[in-house]
This record gives C-alpha cells, sequence and structure tokens, in this order.
C-alpha cells in the first residue's frame, strides 16, 4: 500500500464542539501510539462496511504519529500528525 507524507490530524485549541485540545496532550498521543497495541484504521465518515468493495470499508491503517508547529494567524500552534498507508481507493479519491 502506498504511504503518506505526515498530514495534520489536529491542531491544539478550541474545536468547534467545546472541547480544548492541549498541547501536552498532543505530546502523549504522539508519543503513545503503537499500532501493534491499537492501529488506528482510516474509513469514510465514521461507517465501516464488512463488505470489501463498499464505498465505506477501511482505506488504510495510520502507522506513525508525530508532531509539528504550524502557525495560524501569527500564533504558534502544536499540530498531530499521521502517516498512514492506504489502499488503492484512498490513493484515487
Amino acid at each position: 500500500m502506498p504511504q503518506t507524507k505526515p498530514f495534520a490530524v489536529y491542531t491544539e485549541g478550541p474545536t468547534v464542539d467545546g472541547r480544548l485540545i492541549t498541547r501536552q496532550q498532543i505530546r502523549d498521543m504522539a508519543e503513545s501510539y503503537d499500532p501493534k497495541a491499537y492501529t488506528a484504521i482510516i474509513n469514510l465518515e465514521h461507517y465501516l462496511s464488512f463488505l470489501p468493495d463498499s464505498p465505506f470499508s477501511a482505506y488504510g491503517k495510520v502507522i506513525s504519529l508525530g508532531t509539528r508547529e504550524t502557525e495560524i494567524l501569527g500564533e504558534k500552534h502544536l499540530q498531530l500528525t499521521a502517516v498512514a498507508d492506504v489502499s488503492a481507493a484512498a490513493a484515487e479519491l
């Protein structure tokens, strides 16, 4: 399966549903992620089909998490980044 470049998953700060993602939470997620213990599966719209040819089948797996600093509206924020192995269908999307 093709491997992605690191992409942003979370950015520290308030969320649209009122939660606050802290810098420490992002660091903890990046440091503790172990795909051997729990593998994050990539799916579409939080649905997962049992049928292999469904548009709601798994599109790949997150293989690692990391962090990076980014600037948003003049302020520095920490982001959680992910690298994933994706299916051919995901690569087409």
